[in-house]
């Protein structure tokens, strides 16, 4: 049993090979949600918060955080452990891209709905650390940090020798995770400490990230060759899907998939932001004088 997925030159067989580290990192996040849910929560039931600092209301019921962080743990299982992460590692390329896909849009702010404003104000505090927090949870570091991590780790001099070795495939699984984490964290942190977008102004910002896999997806789309040597020189697992095909398939799995999915965040949030909107703006009828009463 190897502790993490990496490429090889072995003919690609369905017979199941878990990894170590992914089952070591699953259970760890299902071993915090339990001690969370019995006993780290009455002991956070109330947090003191310094004076003159400003509390963001953070939504969510204890049901829909369970829900988030079940289906959280259940897709970060799937994309770290096998099949799904060792074809990506070392066969298909439209497998790393599902997986990368699928951490940074899907997982990641599942986990971060996930995470009760008393864990992380518990983890966070309100000193130093959360000065960082806030500093990560800006735009202005968020855009540039997402956009060039996402345009790096895609990039074939960066993949071929970290997909080499379990340590390399672990840090570019750690790169996904941190940049999908970054990425949310202006809309979707859950600190009650960082103030977060709302409104149009977050529309905006997730409008702009949804370019983002436009670059690293342009020139997988129009190579004539393959880029990656990790999946030009790999055993085809399907006889006829070629390394070019394969290449191609997993430009669009980036650029529309990652699109989609961000789409649909968007979509969610501009429909909640107009319900609020037309409910501010309706105007609340009075009650006539003596309406409703019987006449003496």
């Amino acid at each position: 049993m190897s502790w993490w997925c990496s490429s090889s030159k072995q003919t690609w067989t369905w017979t199941y090979r878990p990894y170590l580290g992914a089952l070591v990192m699953v259970a760890g996040l299902v071993a915090l949600g339990v001690w969370w849910a019995r006993r780290g929560r009455l002991s956070s039931a109330s947090f003191h918060v310094p004076d003159g600092v400003e509390l963001t209301v953070i939504e969510g019921t204890p049901r829909g955080r369970t829900t988030a962080f079940v289906l959280g743990v259940i897709g970060l299982w799937l994309c770290i452990d096998w099949p799904l992460a060792a074809l990506g590692a070392g066969y298909l390329a439209i497998a790393q891209m599902t997986r990368q896909i699928f951490m940074v849009m899907v997982v990641s702010p599942l986990l971060l709905f996930a995470c009760p404003p008393e864990m992380a104000v518990r983890a966070v505090g309100w000193g130093r650390r959360l000065r960082v927090l806030r500093l990560t949870a800006r735009p202005i570091f968020a855009v540039p940090y997402a956009a060039i991590t996402l345009v790096a780790i895609n990039a074939p001099a960066v993949v071929d020798p970290l997909v080499a070795t379990p340590f390399g495939a672990f840090a570019m699984d750690l790169m996904w995770m941190t940049a999908g984490f970054v990425l949310w964290m202006p809309v979707q942190c859950p600190h009650p400490g960082v103030k977060r977008l709302t409104g149009v102004t977050a529309i905006v910002y997730l409008i702009g990230q949804s370019i983002v896999p436009v670059f690293p997806g342009f020139f997988m789309t129009w190579a004539d060759f393959p880029i990656y040597s990790t999946y030009e020189l790999a055993p085809r697992v399907w006889s006829g899907f070629d390394a070019v095909n394969d290449q191609q398939s997993a430009a669009a799995i980036l650029q529309v998939g990652g699109m989609v999915l961000l789409w649909v965040q968007i979509a969610y949030r501009f429909l909640k932001w107009a319900y609020v909107q037309m409910e501010e703006s309706t105007p609340t009828r009075k009650a006539m004088p003596g309406a409703g009463t019987a006449a003496p």
